[in-house]
């Protein structure tokens, strides 16, 4: 059954055939509408086991259902400890795990005294924000004072890492039970993506490093996640040693559940509701593939054309696609994804596909 802001006729008709019941409102953003939605289904049916929206942006809403309706699943009590980053450092140490430094600045003498005690470069981060948006990086007293005529009390400093974004992804049962994993990793930090308008690629790991399964798996305990996708982020640095950085209780964002499907040669969403209705997992599969996804913006001046990556990707191209608008700072103005079994032909495609034209 579904709830949303779009007439049943305009649903793409695949949406409609795997719909029973359908309630549609004037706005998702009008709480009560959604409440009262909820109820007319949940008496249709006799009942509602569960809602879920896979969406960050929706998980007050889903809350606020399940409140009003007395469901199983997060509440709004849970919502801070799964959207404020200072907050998911006392679970990253209940699960274990040394956070980065970091703390709460409610004066600018906050920022100040804690360059003090860890020094440059520091960031500087919305405390609730997904992955990277409205990061500041400062590095010197000059960013410092910049960064002084735009301070807002509430935005959670830490001291800056350099290293690569690595990632736990995964699936729980109903009894909290880690039944799906995988990892992500990134070419470069999202942060300096959008702030550098830079292109970006990632790829599904074939193999988790050991110390990131340790990790991820404290973290979903540490939390008690029950029947959810999760997307945690880590920071391996030069060293490598690895760092936390936040939780997100959802899948991961666009497309990459796609990916993990590839890779693994699954299909999590089938594997997902197979789950949620009988209360356990299909077996999902290993990995039997590197599947990565290829980022292109085109204010960037790119050695070779559309063609000549279409003729060098060949049989390992499984998609290439304009990227919805919404995701492009990020995620490129247009996108490829491929596979292969072999690391070193997954990183030269890659890296073919993003060669800069030298003038």
């Amino acid at each position: 059954m579904g709830i949303g802001a779009t007439p049943f006729h305009l649903l793409p008709p695949a949406i409609q055939q795997s719909l029973h019941r359908y309630q549609a409102v004037s706005d998702l953003h009008d709480t009560e509408a959604v409440i009262r939605a909820a109820k007319e289904l949940a008496h249709a049916e006799g009942g509602l086991d569960g809602v879920d929206s896979f969406n960050e942006y929706w998980l007050p809403l889903e809350a606020e259902v399940r409140r009003a309706l007395g469901i199983p699943g997060p509440q709004p009590s849970d919502l801070p400890a799964f959207q404020q980053k200072s907050i998911m450092k006392n679970y990253f140490q209940k699960a274990g795990i040394s956070p980065i430094p970091g703390q709460v600045a409610q004066s600018f003498t906050d920022v100040e005294t804690f360059i003090e005690k860890y020094g440059y470069p520091v960031i500087v981060k919305p405390d609730k924000g997904v992955g990277a948006g409205g990061a500041v990086r400062i590095g010197d007293d000059t960013e410092l004072k910049r960064f002084q005529q735009t301070f807002r009390p509430g935005h959670l400093l830490e001291k800056f890492i350099t290293g690569t974004i690595q990632t736990f992804d995964g699936l729980t049962d109903w009894e909290g039970r880690v039944v799906f994993a995988a990892s992500l990793e990134y070419s470069r930090g999202v942060a300096e993506v959008v702030s550098k308008d830079e292109d970006i690629f990632y790829f599904v790991q074939r193999e988790i490093p050991p110390d990131l399964v340790s990790a991820g798996t404290a973290i979903v305990a540490a939390y008690g996640l029950k029947a959810r996708f999760f997307h945690f982020e880590f920071i391996r640095a030069e060293g490598g040693k690895l760092y936390p950085l936040e939780v997100n209780m959802r899948p991961p964002g666009y497309p990459t559940l796609d990916l993990f499907n590839f890779a693994h040669d699954c299909n999590l969403y089938r594997g997902w509701a197979e789950m949620i209705q009988k209360g356990y997992a299909p077996p999902f599969p290993p990995p039997a593939y590197y599947a990565c996804y290829i980022a292109r913006k085109r204010h960037i001046g790119y050695a070779h054309s559309h063609e000549e990556i279409l003729k060098r990707l060949s049989d390992r191209l499984i998609l290439h696609a304009e990227t919805i608008p919404l995701f492009r700072a990020a995620m490129g103005d247009e996108h490829y994804i491929i596979r292969t079994p072999n690391y070193e032909e997954m990183l030269e495609l890659a890296l073919f596909t993003q060669k800069r034209l030298i003038l």
